[in-house]
C-alpha cells in the first residue's frame, strides 16, 4: 500500500477500505475471519426456469434511463439499459458455459469448406411476443428464417447504409446480404474467413451481435410506431417507459426456454449512488448499481454485493498506450496511411517510439548509444507498468474483489494464463520470422538488454523500474524528475472509483521520478475523436475492449486494437503483426493452431507493452438479500449485469 499511500486518494475511502484489508489479512497467529464486504455472494448456477412466470416485481436503481429502441438501425448509440439487457430478445447463439457459440434460436451453425458461407437452421415453433402498445394488432406470428434475414441485413452497415449504431460496421465486415433459402433456414455470404467467432452471439464477440426482431410487427405497425418498442421472443415485453425517470418490463406467461423467476422488472433512474443505497435499505428498490467503493459500507447497511456472471466475467482496467502507430497500411481496405503525420509523433514523447527513421518529425537526440527510439519507448512502457501497483489497487479500491492483469487480455483469470512464463527479444524476432514479417518496422528492433526474460507477471518493482529507466535514458535530474507525462482519466467502465484507480497509477509513477498531470477532459467528447483519428498521444485508463475474461483460449485480437477499426474508434496503437494475427486467427480452422497464434499474440503485447494492465473486477449489482437470492447470467461482453429472467427472488 505505500504507492497508494503517497497520493490523493479519498481519505474516508481509504480508511474504511483500509480497515477492511487488516481485518481480512491481519497478521495476527489466529487466521482473522475475512470481512464480509471483501466477498462477493458467489454467483449461483442459473436456477432451473419455473413452470410459469413469477409474480414478484423487482425494482433496480440504476444511474440513467434512457430511451429503448425497437428498430436498432436507426438508434445513434446503444441504449440504457441495453435493449439486450432487458429480456425483450433471444439470441441466435449463447455462451453456454465453455462455448460461446452455442445454439439457441439457431439449432445449428455451419461453415462451408470454401469458408466463405454461412448457414443457419432455425428453431421452429418460437412465437413473438405481442408487448401492450401494440395489443390492437394481435399475433405477430412465429419467427422465421425470414425475420433473421431481414434483421442481419437491417443491421449491416454494408447492406443498409443508412444504420447509425457503429456494430453495424462490424457486421458489414464480416457477412454480405443474407438469404432465407427456406422458412427455417439462411444462408450468409462471409466477406471476411471468420472460423474462430461470428458476431452474432449473445457472448457480444467483437461488441457485435444481432438483433432479432419481428419483421410482421415492423410491416404492420410502421416504421414510426415500431421506432421505439422493441418485439422479441424473449420472457419480456416492454412496458410503459419514460427516459430519464423509469422504465417497466412485463414477463411473458411462459417461454419457450426461459420462463422467468419474476413477474415484473422496473428500472429506475437515480444517478447518486448514496440515494440508491438508501432506496435498497427502505425497500424503494431491490437492487441497484453499485460503484467499487462503496462496497465495504454494504454489510453495514443489510446490504451485499452479488455477481451476475461467472467468476471470469470481468471487467478490464489498464493504462492503454496510444499513439504507436507502426503500420503504414490499413489491412482491412488495403489503402496506405501515413502514421507519421499524425499528432502523436509531433514532439518526443518517451513512451510513443517513432519506427519512420527520416519521415519522424522531431530530431531524436536523447537516446543512449545502441538504443532506438522504438527500444527506448519500450522500456519506458515497461518501466511506468512496473511502478503500477496492481495489488493495492485490488485490495484498497476494489475491498479485495477481483484480480490484478498484467495486459488487458490476460491474467490469472484468462485462459492461457501461465506465471511463470516469459518473453525475449530473440521469440519475437522469431515470430516475425515464422509469420513473414521481416519487413515489419518493429521486426529486429536491438534490445538493450537481448538475453532480459520478460515476465507476465509482472511485480511492482521501482527498483527495477527505476533501472530500466536509467537504462533508457531519463535518470533523475537535480530535482528528482525524469520527465513529464500526462494522462486521461474518467468515470470509466468501473465508475466513480476508476478516478481514484487513475490515481494510483500516477502515485507510483510519480514516486518513480516521472511527473504526471491527470486530465480530466471529457472522454466522449474529447478524447474518443482522438482515439478515433489516432491523435490521441497519451495514455488513458480504461478499459478498451476486453470485457471479459471468459474467452476461449483461441481468440484474436479485438478490432479495435488494429486498423480492422478503422475510421472509427480504436485503442489507437496499430501494427501490421496485430493485424496478421486477427486475420489470421479468424481465418484459422485448427483451433489448436488458433491456440498457437493467440498465445504468440499475447507475446508481443507483453514485449512491447501495449497495455499496462492494473485489475480486473466482477460484475455485479448490490442486492437487498431480503428479497434477492441471486441474479446468474450467462456469460457476455455486452453489460455488467445480465437479463432479469435471471433473478430469483428470496424465499
Amino acid at each position: 500500500m505505500k504507492i497508494l499511500s503517497k497520493w490523493g486518494i479519498s481519505v474516508v475511502t481509504l480508511i474504511a477500505l483500509m480497515s477492511l484489508v487488516s481485518v481480512a489479512c491481519g497478521g495476527s497467529d489466529d487466521e482473522a475471519e475475512p470481512a464480509a464486504a471483501a466477498v462477493a455472494a458467489p454467483a449461483a448456477a442459473s436456477a432451473a426456469a419455473p413452470a410459469a412466470a413469477g409474480k414478484v416485481t423487482v425494482t433496480f436503481a440504476i444511474a440513467e434511463v434512457s430511451e429503448q429502441f425497437g428498430d436498432y438501425p436507426v438508434q445513434p448509440y446503444g441504449a440504457s439499459p441495453g435493449e439486450l439487457n432487458m429480456g425483450y430478445y433471444d439470441q441466435l447463439l449463447v455462451h453456454d458455459g465453455t462455448d460461446p457459440l452455442s445454439p439457441f434460436l439457431a439449432t445449428e451453425w455451419s461453415i462451408n469448406d470454401a469458408g466463405n458461407e454461412l448457414t443457419l437452421k432455425i428453431r421452429e415453433g418460437v412465437k413473438f411476443n405481442t408487448p401492450e402498445e401494440f395489443s390492437s394488432h394481435g399475433d405477430f406470428g412465429e419467427l422465421t428464417a425470414h425475420d433473421v434475414a431481414w434483421n442481419l441485413n437491417r443491421q449491416n452497415a454494408m447492406v443498409n447504409p443508412d444504420i447509425r449504431s457503429g456494430l453495424g460496421a462490424q457486421l458489414g465486415g464480416t457477412f454480405g446480404e443474407a438469404v432465407a433459402s427456406d422458412d427455417y433456414t439462411v444462408t450468409v455470404p462471409m466477406i471476411t474467413e471468420i472460423f474462430w467467432g461470428i458476431p452474432i452471439s449473445e457472448f457480444d464477440i467483437n461488441d457485435t451481435t444481432v438483433v432479432i426482431d419481428s419483421k410482421n410487427a415492423f410491416d404492420t405497425v410502421g416504421a414510426e410506431a415500431k421506432k421505439l418498442v422493441p418485439v422479441g421472443t424473449g420472457p419480456f415485453t416492454i412496458g410503459e417507459w419514460e427516459p430519464n425517470s423509469r422504465g417497466t418490463v412485463h414477463a411473458i406467461p411462459t417461454h419457450w426456454r426461459e420462463t422467468s423467476h419474476i413477474g415484473t422488472f422496473i428500472v429506475v433512474q437515480v444517478p447518486e449512488i448514496t440515494s440508491r443505497l438508501a432506496m435498497m435499505q427502505t425497500g424503494q428498490a431491490d437492487l441497484g448499481e453499485i460503484d467499487f467503493a462503496r462496497l465495504p459500507e454494504l454489510p453495514g447497511m443489510g446490504l451485499k454485493f452479488i455477481t451476475t456472471m461467472s467468476d471470469k466475467d470481468t471487467m478490464t482496467l489498464s493504462v492503454i498506450w496510444p499513439g504507436n502507430l507502426w503500420t503504414d497500411l490499413n489491412a482491412k481496405t488495403g489503402e496506405a496511411l501515413t502514421p507519421w503525420e499524425s499528432e502523436v509523433f509531433a514532439v518526443d514523447h518517451p513512451w510513443i517510439g517513432c519506427p519512420w527513421k527520416d519521415k519522424c518529425p522531431y530530431d531524436d537526440t536523447d537516446n543512449p548509444d545502441g538504443i532506438s527510439d522504438m527500444e527506448q519507448a519500450r522500456l519506458v512502457r515497461w518501466a511506468l507498468g512496473m511502478a503500477i501497483d496492481r495489488e493495492g489497487i485490488n485490495d484498497v479500491l476494489q475491498g479485495g474483489l477481483g484480480t490484478p492483469i498484467y495486459q488487458e487480455l490476460m491474467g490469472p483469470k484468462f485462459p492461457g494464463w501461465d506465471p511463470s512464463r516469459t518473453v525475449t527479444a530473440a521469440a519475437i524476432k522469431g515470430y516475425h520470422d515464422k509469420y513473414g514479417g521481416t519487413d515489419w518496422v518493429e521486426y529486429d528492433v536491438p534490445a538493450a538488454e537481448p538475453n532480459y526474460k520478460w515476465p507476465w507477471k509482472i511485480p511492482t518493482d521501482l527498483t527495477e523500474a527505476g533501472r530500466l529507466l536509467d537504462l533508457a535514458g531519463y535518470p533523475k535530474g537535480s530535482d528528482g524528475v525524469r520527465f513529464e507525462i500526462k494522462m486521461n482519466k474518467y468515470r470509466c467502465e468501473t465508475g466513480d472509483v476508476c478516478l481514484e484507480q487513475a490515481d494510483a497509477v500516477a502515485a507510483g509513477w510519480e514516486e518513480l521520478g516521472v511527473k504526471t498531470t491527470l486530465l480530466t477532459e471529457e472522454y466522449g467528447a474529447v478524447v474518443v475523436p482522438r482515439m478515433a483519428n489516432r491523435t490521441q498521444a497519451y495514455p488513458v485508463v480504461k478499459n478498451c475492449s476486453v470485457e471479459t475474461a471468459n474467452y476461449p483460449l483461441d481468440w484474436p485480437p479485438p478490432p479495435s486494437d488494429s486498423t480492422f477499426s478503422r475510421p472509427s474508434w480504436g485503442c489507437s496503437f496499430e501494427s501490421k503483426y496485430l493485424d496478421y494475427m486477427y486475420v489470421n486467427i479468424n481465418g484459422e480452422r485448427s483451433k489448436a493452431k488458433r491456440e498457437a497464434l493467440h498465445l504468440d499474440m499475447v507475446d508481443y503485447y507483453y514485449y512491447w507493452q501495449l497495455y499496462g494492465g492494473m485489475v480486473q473486477p466482477p460484475r455485479g449489482v448490490a442486492a437487498n438479500p431480503d428479497t434477492i437470492e441471486s441474479w446468474s447470467s450467462r456469460s457476455t461482453a455486452a453489460g455488467a449485469w445480465g437479463r432479469p429472467q435471471h433473478i430469483v427472488p428470496a424465499k
